[in-house]
Formats: C-alpha cells, structure tokens, sequence
C-alpha cells in the first residue's frame, strides 16, 4: 500500500509522487508516516524531510511549514524545499551569513518578534543546507 506524497512552496508543486515511507521533521521531533497513519496536523521545522520507494531514499531540505496527513494522503506546505543533491553547501553558507547579519540588524532596530522568529528560521534553514551534503 502507498502513500501520496504532495510538497508545496508558495511557487507552487515541488513534488508530488507515490511513496511507502516519508520522515518529517516537526516541532515535536522527526516522524515517520506509513500506509494506514492516522490523520495528524503538525508544524514542520527546517531540517530534511525523507521519502522512500522501492527501497530507494530521497531527501529534501525543507524550511517551516505545516504537515496534514488524512488517509493515505501526506500534505506538505513549506516556505521552502530544495532536493538534497542540488544544495551548493557554500551558497547555502553565504545565504546563512547573510541571515545573521540581517537578524543583528533586525535586533539593533528593535524589530518585532515576528521578524526576528523568521530571520531565526531562515538561519535553522539555511544551516540544514550547508551541512545536508557533509
């Protein structure tokens, strides 16, 4: 039995393709979601999300977002997702700099919560990226 697997970013379908397993990194820790899994709603976090067919594994880097499985159906909508084997770990690097340097601004000019939690985020990101091929 399969599982329907569908990523979106606000560009649009990153992916969608039948999977026997998926493992996603959520506020609570990673989950592993199989045929038959419980409807569930959960937070993503940034960090790199599994999904494996035929005893082959595949992986993306993925930013926050949201999770909702119902049936055999795994919905997935991030900010962001970028397949693992197309990660440049220092462009990744750059991109992390310049989210810090952005966030110790951001805190200089007393910016508000929301901003500062997604330059956090944008960090937690791009730190998945640089250190997913290693």
């Amino acid at each position: 039995m399969a599982l329907c697997l569908e990523i979106t970013t606000p560009e649009g379908v990153v992916l969608e393709t039948e999977v026997e397993t998926v493992s996603v990194p959520t506020a609570r820790g990673e989950i592993t979601i199989l045929a038959g899994h419980q409807p569930l709603a959960a937070l993503i976090e940034p960090g790199i999300l599994h999904y494996g067919c035929g005893g082959g594994e595949n992986s993306l880097a993925v930013d926050s977002g949201f999770l909702c499985i119902q049936e055999d159906r795994v919905y997935a909508i991030v900010d962001q997702a970028v397949n693992v084997i197309q990660i440049d770990p220092s462009e990744a690097e750059m991109a992390r700099q310049r989210a810090e340097l952005a966030l110790e601004e951001a805190k200089k000019n007393q910016a508000d919560r929301g901003e500062i939690a997604h330059l956090e985020a944008k960090i937690r990101y791009q730190v998945v990226k640089s250190s997913a091929k290693q």
